[in-house]
């Protein structure tokens, strides 16, 4: 399985509206929920619980909010692009352009942790990162995670 195989096409925000991060986990929540056809209102929560423990920030313009959800069959994976950036509260202190939302099964524990590690080690490729922050839509974006290698 490859780390795209996570992704939700539907799901990548080229565009995100949101002039901050509560307001992009609405507006991500809302397209999960549709596309997922789950409660759109119970992701936000549970993406702002997480929030609300440290930044997901990790630094060099990328975010990783990630969390559990119930009812959840498999692990998805969702996406924002924002090229002016957005406060998240990173340590370093730079605003966020490239958003990765990694939502689990409640279940699900050693595949979760090997998918956030797979995402941040791959984020760290500056090539890679541009690569997706360039995107301009959801296939463009899988198909340049479709090369990378993960161990899921």
């Amino acid at each position: 399985m490859k780390i795209s195989d996570y992704v939700v096409e539907e799901c990548v925000l080229c565009e995100v509206k949101a002039r901050n991060k509560w307001e992009f986990f609405a507006e991500i929540a809302a397209c999960l929920g549709k596309v997922l056809a789950l409660p759109a209102e119970e992701i936000k929560k549970v993406l702002e619980e997480r929030e609300r423990l440290s930044s997901t920030a990790i630094g060099q313009e990328i975010a990783i909010p990630h969390s559990r959800l119930a009812g959840l069959e498999r692990i998805v994976i969702a996406a924002g692009i924002k090229k002016e950036g957005l406060e998240f509260e990173a340590l370093d202190h730079k605003p966020v352009k490239l958003i990765l939302v990694v939502l689990a099964p409640e279940n699900e524990q050693a595949l979760y942790l090997r998918t956030l590690a797979c995402l941040a080690r791959i984020l760290k490729d500056n090539e890679i990162k541009r690569q997706l922050i360039a995107a301009r839509n959801g296939a463009e974006f899988k198909k340049i995670l479709d090369g990378v290698a993960y161990e899921g």
